[in-house]
């Protein structure tokens, strides 16, 4: 999995990329997305675009990064989900508690709201 992680005002924008299965690539997002959590940035997007698919080990990850942005007062949004993706959040009802956006564009105005 590759990440990348870019800015927008002061939003940061994380883009993984490939599939989140577990193992390093599932690591590689936590320690991104908490890194940015504890630095303090107020506004952190999750755009999932090129995310093709996600394990349960992906969505305890969602889950935990997103009650510590909670806890800290960061605002946590995803956008861009694959469609199966949003199905299973859906189900585990993750859709409930996070700020889910269909397009990156809306997810960065919501901020902003």
């Amino acid at each position: 999995m590759g990440m990348h992680i870019e800015r927008d005002g002061d939003v940061a924008i994380v883009m993984p990329k490939g599939m989140i299965r577990g193992g390093k690539d599932v690591e590689e997002l936590e320690t991104s997305l908490r890194k940015l959590v504890y630095d303090d940035h107020k506004m952190i997007l999750l755009d999932l675009a090129n995310v093709a698919s996600m394990n349960s080990t992906g969505i305890g990850v969602l889950a935990s990064v997103h009650t510590s942005a909670v806890n800290r007062k960061v605002q946590l949004h995803v956008c861009n989900i694959e469609r199966r993706i949003e199905h299973v959040l859906t189900i585990v009802k993750l859709t409930r508690v996070l700020n889910c956006f269909d397009t990156r564009k809306q997810a960065i105005a919501a901020f902003k709201s």
